[in-house]
């Protein structure tokens, strides 16, 4: 073989190498510091292009003859290792779970994603939606695909620990 040939084929060789070493700490940096939770829009203060809408007076209270409304179902920690069981997460706002700090519901599991599954309550029932997890979020030992009610005493498991409705 010529010698010019020999030392092309060697420079292609360094270059792999090096892009096999790129490659390699990216993906040991996004696993060391995973991404930022996104900013739903129009959180926050308003942008310079965004004018600040005008404060309208609060109307006076009226009395309402409504009946209560129905309590809350909470998330209880079933099964999980001991110094978790009968952690409980109340589900008047939206929670997310999985092993991100910025996570609602931080479980230090191996088998569970950064962002695993997202709890929810919309119209007085309760629902859990798996965020596209690797292992998937079970419901009473079914695998829950999109958005899927749940009703007091289900069991969700995410990776080894389970989650009961009450």
């Amino acid at each position: 073989m010529p010698e010019q040939l020999l030392t092309i084929l060697k420079l292609c060789l360094l270059a792999l190498l090096y892009l096999f070493f790129l490659r390699v700490l990216r993906a040991v940096w996004t696993e060391v510091n995973p991404p930022k939770f996104p900013v739903p829009e129009g959180a926050g203060q308003p942008t310079s292009s965004q004018p600040a809408a005008p404060r309208m007076p609060k109307a006076p209270k009226v009395p309402t003859t409504r009946k209560k409304a129905a309590a809350v179902p909470t998330v209880l920690v079933a099964t999980s290792p001991p110094g978790r069981a009968g952690s409980q997460w109340s589900l008047a706002q939206e929670l997310v779970a999985g092993r991100h700090a910025g996570c609602s519901v931080v479980l230090d599991e191996q088998f569970v994603s950064q962002q695993h599954a997202k709890f929810f309550v919309r119209g007085g029932s309760a629902f859990v939606e798996d965020l596209g997890s690797t292992n998937g979020t079970w419901v009473n030992g079914e695998r829950a695909t999109g958005q899927r009610p749940v009703r007091p005493g289900d069991q969700i498991q995410i990776g080894n620990v389970v989650l009961e409705v009450r």
